[in-house]
């Protein structure tokens, strides 16, 4: 039998120490803690292990492969959510519940079901999902997981028969000589970590009216919202191999929004979001509306901002510029987790890159990356992406990526790849397939040779003259769909523009720079950066002394889904990877980007109310 778990936990909280000589005899006191799961007891656990020991022993259909791994992850998740827009609440949210997701393997770890999409039936994968009441009884949870058992059953018996025909047949060279799945060592953690206690509605929605009613004095700001939450999730896994492990999520997240209508009638939009483990982790009230001031202000110039011309030549990443061009176009290739067998080819790039290329050189000898999941803090400040196992149950390992340029090590899950054979813990994005993929988490991106920002802009201009122009373009944020779109641009011209857009590109710029051989620094709009593939990683010229950390949820929905659905009510995001980028600011030799003029309408007949 599986041993019972003492408690829910996972994320440590730690005391805040006082600074100074004697910070070691001064303690904050810890705020109070969240109470146990009721949901997911021992007892309920012990009811779902019992089931995975039956199923193992006897869960037999004539004629099909028996199961060699099952896994089960339980998911509890409390979150609540308030928006506030001028004053007041303009989304008030509680969302409490529980599921449970089956994994079933069949066959052998040398070959089984898993790593092949059907075609037109890509949903099918070996996996179901179940909700279970908020306390539930053993027997209800037991009979829960005999239910999503034997779904996932049945439709592993039906993936492995049509990729046993499509093997047959020739697809991808006939049967691969690469495993499907490795063994991994078992994870068992019962120590209970107390975490933060939630912050309220009523608490929340106090401190979203008033930092909301900070934009009223701006008449040209056409819309904004601030958000905040606090949630938790609590995550159990149990599988055939041994493993009877938890971890907890605790994080509480503020996010505002402020958009304007440019000369032109132009939209445009800025965005400041932060995450921490509890309130004392955020800014206080003072910083927020300092941001808010400071980000209306940078709106107002942003209305009489020129609209970038095509241009092509060096771009300096600064801030979190930075840190989102890390995140669109080095971060997506880091994975060596191989795309399954019938997988669409626009889905095909899941794969990244990088596949092998160990050991040459992908990326300036400048720049050295790291993904180290095991850690929940960089520099002393809080990362929103670490772990205790992955969503395949394994322990995660840092992983020395990329050194001096170099590939070293891709990030894996269970599914091997020709290069690397065993999990480094990375799996944390699931594909069509039942694959689960190797993903960044708590990446760090570190570099040679680092000089001051006066510098590097120095060495910026020096790259434009000799390239024979006038000025050269720093990025200073791209935009976040998951955070921005909510706009009034109708669906109909979302679709006509999205129909013209390279799913490739990163995400156009919201802060955009044209700074002159003389200095002068000016703000422009609708720059949109051109495809940048890893070739354009080695003509990395320059690195910063200044880094940037930004946490963030990394959407598993489409960017281009989110720009006609909407952000909805403009809650902070909590669904998506938890992640986070440390990275220096970043010169790179050449890059294309092209004028964008989306989002323009006619401008509002009457004046701001």
């Amino acid at each position: 039998m599986f041993r019972p778990f003492v408690t829910t936990s996972a994320i440590a909280l730690l005391s805040l120490l006082a600074t100074g000589p004697n910070a070691h005899a001064k303690r904050i006191a810890a705020p109070p803690s969240a109470p146990l799961s009721t949901s997911v007891t021992p007892e309920i656990l012990d009811a779902v292990g019992a089931e995975l020991e039956r199923a193992m022993s006897s869960m037999r259909i004539p004629g099909a492969p028996a199961p060699y791994f099952i896994g089960y992850k339980l998911t509890e998740v409390d979150v609540h959510d308030v928006v506030a827009s001028l004053g007041s609440i303009t989304d008030d949210q509680n969302r409490d519940f529980t599921g449970l997701e089956a994994h079933v393997h069949i066959g052998s770890y040398e070959k089984d079901n898993s790593n092949f999409v059907p075609s037109q039936r890509e949903g099918l994968d070996g996996i179901t999902n179940i909700g279970l009441a908020l306390e539930a009884s053993p027997a209800r949870a037991r009979r829960s997981a005999w239910l999503a058992t034997d779904g996932a059953y049945k439709e592993a018996i039906a993936q492995w028969r049509a990729k046993s025909e499509a093997m047959a047949s020739g697809v991808s060279g006939g049967e691969s000589k690469i495993a499907s799945y490795t063994k991994a060592a078992p994870v068992v953690t019962e120590t209970p970590v107390r975490v933060p206690k939630l912050e309220t509605n009523d608490e929340l929605g106090e401190r979203a009216k008033k930092l909301s009613s900070a934009f009223r004095k701006y008449d040209f700001v056409r819309d904004s919202h601030v958000g905040l939450t606090s949630f938790l999730e609590n995550r159990w896994y149990l599988n055939s191999e041994g493993t009877n492990a938890t971890d907890t999520r605790r994080v509480e997240g503020i996010l505002i929004v402020a958009t304007a209508q440019a000369e032109d009638g132009q939209e445009i939009a800025l965005y400041y979001s932060r995450y921490a483990r509890s309130r004392q982790g955020l800014p206080s009230d003072s910083e927020i509306e300092a941001q808010i001031d400071a980000m209306s202000k940078q709106l107002d110039t942003m209305r009489k901002a020129p609209l970038v011309d095509n241009y092509t030549g060096p771009v300096l990443f600064e801030d979190e510029g930075a840190v989102g061009i890390v995140r669109h176009s080095l971060a997506p290739h880091l994975s060596g987790t191989p795309p399954p067998v019938g997988i669409a080819s626009s889905d095909a790039l899941v794969a990244g890159k990088l596949a092998g290329r160990k050991g040459l050189r992908v990326i300036s000898d400048l720049l050295t990356v790291v993904d180290d999941p095991t850690t929940s803090s960089v520099n002393n400040r809080f990362v929103i992406g670490g772990y205790k196992f992955d969503d395949e149950g394994v322990a995660p390992k840092r992983v020395q990526v990329i050194k001096d340029g170099k590939l070293e090590e891709l990030l894996m899950s269970r599914t091997p790849s020709p290069d690397q054979s065993g999990s480094n813990g990375h799996a944390r994005l699931q594909i069509p397939g039942g694959v689960y993929r190797g993903s960044a988490t708590n990446l760090s991106v570190s570099g040679k040779k680092a000089q001051s920002r006066k510098l590097l802009r120095k060495k910026l201009l020096a790259e434009a003259k000799s390239q024979g122009l006038p000025f050269a373009i720093i990025i200073k944020q791209f935009n976040d769909v998951e955070i921005t779109s909510n706009t009034e641009i109708s669906r109909i011209a979302k679709v006509q523009l999205l129909q013209s857009m390279n799913p490739q590109a990163p995400p156009p710029a919201t802060l955009a720079y044209r700074l002159y051989l003389d200095g002068r620094e000016e703000l422009v709009r609708g720059v949109q950066l051109e495809p940048v593939d890893m070739r354009a990683w080695r003509d990395v010229i320059g690195v910063g002394k200044k880094k940037t950390l930004k946490n963030f949820l990394a959407t598993t929905d489409s960017p281009f889904f989110k720009l006609i659905a909407g952000a909805g009510p403009g809650r902070v995001p909590s669904a998506g990877i938890e992640s986070s980028i440390t990275t220096p600011d970043l010169l790179f030799r050449e890059l294309d980007l092209k004028a964008s003029k989306y989002g323009l309408r006619p401008p509002p007949l009457l004046p701001a109310p």
